[in-house]
């Protein structure tokens, strides 16, 4: 089988193979290319709001966790966490 030499052909070939596709009408690639846009537009936005729910835990976790430690120094600096001195009474 000889391969064609001239690069002209391989142009019109190609062209001519196009068109035939085109006159075809419009194909189900189109309406597949349609789904998997809109799609991957699903996925990307599933994705972005993944991220914000994740973002929005871990802030109030750590809002949560510095507010506690606030709390927690607080009660130290104005002595509500120690229990209160019993006075000893001296019998004499």
């Amino acid at each position: 089988m000889a391969l064609v030499r001239d690069p002209d052909f391989w142009r019109r070939f190609s062209r001519a193979i196009r068109l035939d596709e085109e006159a075809k009408g419009p194909s189900e690639s189109a309406e597949t290319v349609v789904y998997s846009h809109e799609w991957i537009q699903r996925q990307q936005h599933k994705k972005r709001k993944t991220c914000a729910c994740g973002f929005l835990i871990a802030f109030l976790v750590c809002f949560f966790i510095a507010a506690a430690v606030v709390v927690i120094w607080w009660f130290a600096t104005h002595n509500w966490l120690r229990e209160p001195a019993h006075e000893k009474v001296d019998s004499q």
